[in-house]
């Protein structure tokens, strides 16, 4: 009868497990165990370590999803807490600059009125220094901001002209009106940068 000897197939199995038993039952198991464990630590130790570094890799990596989850999970709070507290009303900023200048326009002498304009249009070359371009001086360097970078770009020029003609004209005589509107768009200007 050809085909597959059932009774055979069964005896492989008892006798693998009867073999299995009476090994941790002979004293030579021991002895071919330490005899052969002397040998081959070496390679089950070089087997097992990229394991354990890939093991540690893992729980590393698990970690890190935990971590970022977590900022995830309970950052949002954190983030609205932030918006909330930017949103909030602030007491406004005090620029000491800007607080004398002030002080120089309130004076009755024209000559403290055009140390303000002064005074403020110095101010306004620290605002233009913060967009980068080139020039050799306040009025080349606006000429390079684009408008959509600086919405008050026509008072910034308009009182830096009214500085200029301090500056450069010695007959002028500036009347505490053109000092008010030099001001008044300096202040336009601070107030877009967060300068006051």
């Amino acid at each position: 009868m050809s085909g597959l000897n059932l009774e055979y197939f069964l005896y492989l199995i008892y006798r693998f497990f009867k073999e299995l038993v009476s090994f941790g039952r002979d004293p030579d198991t021991y002895a071919w165990i330490g005899y052969h464990f002397g040998h081959w630590w070496w390679f089950s130790l070089l087997i097992s370590l990229p394991f354990l570094v890939a093991c540690l890799f893992f729980i590393m990596g698990i970690h890190r999803i935990r971590r970022i989850e977590h900022e995830r999970v309970y950052g949002v709070p954190e983030l609205l807490s932030q918006i909330k507290e930017d949103l909030a009303i602030k007491p406004p900023k005090r620029n000491e600059t800007w607080e004398k200048i002030l002080l120089l326009m309130s004076s009755d002498n024209p000559n403290d009125w055009q140390s303000a304009v002064i005074e403020a249009d110095k101010m306004l070359e620290t605002v233009v220094r913060t967009f980068n371009v080139p020039g050799q001086n306040i009025g080349e360097k606006l000429k390079q901001i684009e408008r959509g970078d600086f919405n008050t770009l026509d008072e910034a020029w308009s009182a830096h002209k009214t500085r200029n003609r301090i500056a450069h004209e010695p007959n002028f005589h500036l009347s505490q009106r053109e000092a008010r509107v030099a001001l008044a768009n300096y202040e336009k200007v601070f107030r877009e940068f967060d300068f006051i």
